[in-house]
């Protein structure tokens, strides 16, 4: 078995020597503009280098990874498939070799504008707002809210710089990067009179929820899986942001699901107690995403690994 697994191996690693890197960079470009034309564009290649490199990508994986569309290049189920790890790698490449040198947020003078939703608030915006005035900088932070029918339009018409979303859109242009794990629980107030330190499903079913607002609940996963779990949720009061559900959730006996990091940073704060979700609920990935055309800007490339080091502890 051993001979079996080092030989295993073997073979994968004589496979990587066959990989160029900038194959990889040239996937993800395709991949993200959907165009071999708009990819050599983005990485200043001519169109014929960039086709070459996807030949030798379609060889290599014995598979077509892009057809042509009617509105560009389609990815096969194979190149689905290799986004994730090709991403995940390339962007610890990115992580390892940036440097901040040519930004002195001490001197600096610009907007950071941030696409987030409610929930990721707490986590995010304190500690840039600590660097910021630590190195006494004028930059400023503004949270913008997405439209949450095409969430990544605002990085490409220089609305934003940055979204943290759970879903990865397709759209030319951004590059999205897998940023952390995000599990859901229930919170409720300390003292509710039905709830302890335990929620049965039965519990779960019978309380009255706080929700937020439709467009929102749309692009959260809660309702598909409380569905999933067929629960009739039963809708008290529909919010139009986080911070008005903490509150309404901590003044009366109504609960709520909750990603986990927003619970733990909101729990001390309103008296909530945090529970498990009483039936399966799986795993949702969030992402980080920009303009690929601007990730070479020194301010940008500071505040995105100012993120990832948020959600690295």
């Amino acid at each position: 078995m051993e001979d079996i697994a080092r030989q295993k191996r073997h073979e994968e690693s004589r496979d990587l020597r066959k990989l160029d890197l900038n194959l990889l960079i040239i996937f993800e470009t395709v991949y993200q503009t959907g165009s071999v034309s708009q990819a050599a564009r983005v990485l200043g290649m001519s169109q014929p280098t960039v086709s070459n490199a996807l030949s030798r990508l379609r060889a290599h994986f014995s598979d077509q990874l892009f057809v042509r569309v009617d509105r560009g290049m389609k990815p096969t189920p194979r190149a689905l498939s290799l986004l994730p790890p090709v991403t995940e790698a390339l962007g610890a490449l990115r992580r390892g070799l940036t440097f901040e040198s040519n930004f002195d947020l001490a001197t600096a003078s610009r907007p950071f504008r941030l696409l987030l939703h409610d929930f990721s608030v707490p986590s995010v915006l304190p500690p840039i707002l600590k660097l910021l005035d630590d190195a006494n900088s004028a930059c400023t932070v503004e949270v913008v809210t997405p439209n949450w029918e095409r969430p990544h339009e605002a990085l490409t018409n220089g609305g934003a710089d940055v979204i943290m979303d759970i879903s990865l859109h397709e759209q030319p242009g951004v590059t999205l990067e897998p940023l952390m794990n995000a599990d859901a629980v229930v919170v409720v107030r300390e003292g509710h009179p039905r709830i302890g330190h335990e929620l049965s499903r039965e519990d779960f079913a019978s309380s009255r929820h706080a929700v937020l607002h439709r467009d929102m609940r749309l692009h959260l996963p809660t309702a598909r899986q409380v569905r999933a779990a067929a629960i009739d949720r039963r809708i008290g009061a529909i919010l139009p942001n986080a911070a008005s559900l903490a509150v309404t959730v901590a003044t009366t006996d109504l609960i709520a699901i909750v990603p986990q990091r927003f619970a733990e940073l909101t729990a001390p704060i309103h008296r909530l107690r945090i529970l498990p979700v009483p039936f399966e609920y799986p795993r949702s990935k969030v992402f980080l995403g920009w303009a690929t055309e601007k990730e070479e800007d020194p301010g940008l490339r500071w505040l995105l690994n100012v993120i990832r080091s948020i959600f690295s502890t």
